[in-house]
């Protein structure tokens, strides 16, 4: 079972399986487990979330956020890797991006969310991306894609040289998924904006 996700009210919340998952999402660490081991909560703080979650039927991640001020990022760090623990990892030049699924999104798209697409199952749309990027790419499925969607995971070095191949982009290569080149570009694009307009 492969999960997808929708972003609401702050959270990052799981929704359903594809029934493809190659890995057993029992293994993949619970939230709370993730935020304690990183020193953000204690056990007696996680089990206190746990019986509100169960009164209230709030995310987890909203009650951290709440009770005891985990900061937004670091819920969505936890939750990224708790994604990418129930997801199966691909190399995208084993498992080939389908021409169809391409065309769903722009080269600039693809290099500032860290995105690939890789197939279309229905309407829903196949990417991959990597751990670090999957809070961004998330977003990009969540506020600008027109369909729904769900993530595998690959590497950064095989995410950069796939989008080098599939989404070829003056100015983009391996090392910008790397490091923040995106960011930059994007602030001088919007510089350059504001210097057109004013």
């Amino acid at each position: 079972m492969l999960w997808r996700a929708r972003f609401s009210g702050g959270s990052f919340l799981p929704i359903s399986g594809t029934g493809q998952e190659r890995k057993d999402p029992r293994m993949a660490p619970r939230l709370g487990s993730v935020l304690s081991e990183h020193g953000l909560l204690t056990p007696a703080q996680v089990e206190e979330i746990l019986q509100r979650q169960r009164e209230t039927r709030r995310p987890f991640g909203l009650l951290a956020e709440s009770m005891f001020n985990v900061s937004r990022e670091a819920i969505e760090e936890a939750w990224a890797s708790q994604y990418a623990g129930r997801t199966r990892t691909v190399d995208p030049f084993e498992e080939i991006p389908r021409a169809e699924a391409v065309a769903k999104v722009d080269p600039r798209q693809a290099w500032q969310f860290r995105v690939l697409p890789m197939s279309l199952e229905g309407d829903t749309l196949v990417m991959a991306t990597t751990q670090r990027h999957l809070c961004r790419a998330l977003r990009f499925a969540t506020s600008v894609l027109d369909r729904p969607a769900y993530f595998v995971m690959t590497t950064d070095a095989r995410l950069a040289a796939a989008l080098e191949r599939f989404f070829p982009m003056p100015g983009m290569s391996a090392s910008t998924v790397k490091g923040d080149a995106i960011r930059r570009m994007v602030t001088r694009m919007r510089l350059d904006r504001i210097r057109e307009a004013g």
